[in-house]
């Protein structure tokens, strides 16, 4: 009896929660922005996919970014990194309705097996076989604006290029440690796809720097 309360509680809350998100990202009037490389990388065209990155801030914006790319090619499929705990398990029943499927893993801590060799296997099969991916670099505990480095060897290993995207909206953030970006509904926003990024051997040691830049270039050019 607790037990199904307990889950008719969580039920109802995840879909106020997926309810809000929608109604939030669908009713502010988006300005997309996106570099023509990137843009047939999105939409898979020429047969080639991305790695999507994000900073973890503006990570309940990714979605509409989503349903941008699948109005383009409705046959395109989307997985995203979300940490092994209680809210990436909260983060996958909100988004899967929304053919969104999840990988849940992240670097393991003091020993502790948190997932990431058996999601970096899986994002590396699924990048190779022509899906698209996102990823939150500096997730999901930070630093803030920090680029793990699983990103860069996933490019390289997988042979896909990084599209950084940066995206703001009318909006109020959190106090806590990535200021997390929370839509408000019937504003303005904008998103934007800089130009896609190779990894290789070549510049596999001096790239993250030029990763960074390009996502901060992303987001402070949603801002204006």
């Amino acid at each position: 009896m607790f037990a199904s309360i307990k889950q008719l509680i969580q039920n109802s809350f995840i879909f106020i929660l997926r309810s809000y998100l929608k109604l939030a990202l669908k009713t502010t009037n988006w300005q997309f922005e996106v570099d023509p490389q990137a843009h047939s990388l999105l939409t898979y065209k020429n047969s080639q996919s991305a790695l999507v990155i994000f900073w973890h801030e503006t990570l309940i914006l990714s979605p509409r970014l989503w349903w941008w790319a699948l109005s383009q090619n409705p046959d395109l499929t989307l997985y995203v990194l979300i940490s092994k705990n209680n809210d990436g398990r909260l983060i996958s029943k909100i988004v899967n309705p929304w053919r969104i499927l999840t990988v849940q893993g992240s670097a393991n801590k003091n020993r502790q097996d948190k997932g990431g060799a058996t999601a970096f296997r899986k994002l590396l099969k699924f990048s190779k076989e022509g899906h698209l991916i996102a990823i939150m670099p500096d997730g999901p505990r930070g630093p803030r604006h920090y680029l793990h480095p699983g990103l860069i060897k996933l490019a390289l290993l997988s042979k896909t290029r990084i599209v950084p995207v940066g995206a703001y909206c009318r909006s109020i953030r959190l106090n806590n440690w990535d200021k997390l970006i929370i839509p408000l509904p019937f504003g303005k926003g904008k998103m934007v796809c800089n130009t896609p990024i190779e990894v290789t051997k070549e510049n596999y040691d001096i790239i993250e720097a030029e990763i960074i830049k390009q996502l901060h270039q992303a987001n402070q050019q949603a801002q204006l």
